[in-house]
């Protein structure tokens, strides 16, 4: 074999490789995501819908969610291994928390009654 052909098959080969690998990893990050959408996706529109949010606030609210989703599974995650129990308490206060930050921080003044009420309904159907 020519010297030349082998070096064009070994630079072809490693370039399928780098596309396959790259392909690889853009997949798996678009299935996160898509994820991510399908778990929180209605919640999302719902509190848009709801709150009115503008365009700044909206991204700010899929930020929130998608830190949320990372930090909760960082909790489940060590706690795969153990009880289940011993991971509710974790997860309550951390939703506490991103209630808080949802409530104080992302709506307006004028909004935090009508997410009050909501919230508030919420905890009766449970």
């Amino acid at each position: 074999m020519n010297s030349i052909r082998l070096w064009i098959v070994l630079l072809s080969l490693v370039t399928f490789l780098c596309g396959l690998g790259t392909g690889l990893f853009v997949a798996e990050r678009e299935a996160r995501a898509a994820s991510l959408k399908k778990d929180y996706g209605e919640f999302e529109r719902s509190f848009v819908t709801v709150f009115e949010l503008d365009t700044e606030r909206q991204q700010v609210l899929a930020g929130l969610l998608e830190l949320y989703n990372r930090d909760t599974q960082t909790i489940k995650d060590q706690y795969a291994a153990q009880n289940r129990h011993e991971m509710e308490p974790q997860l309550r206060r951390l939703g506490l928390e991103y209630r808080s930050v949802l409530r104080n921080r992302l709506l307006p003044a004028s909004q935090r009654p009508k997410f009050d009420r909501l919230m508030a309904s919420k905890v009766e159907n449970l």
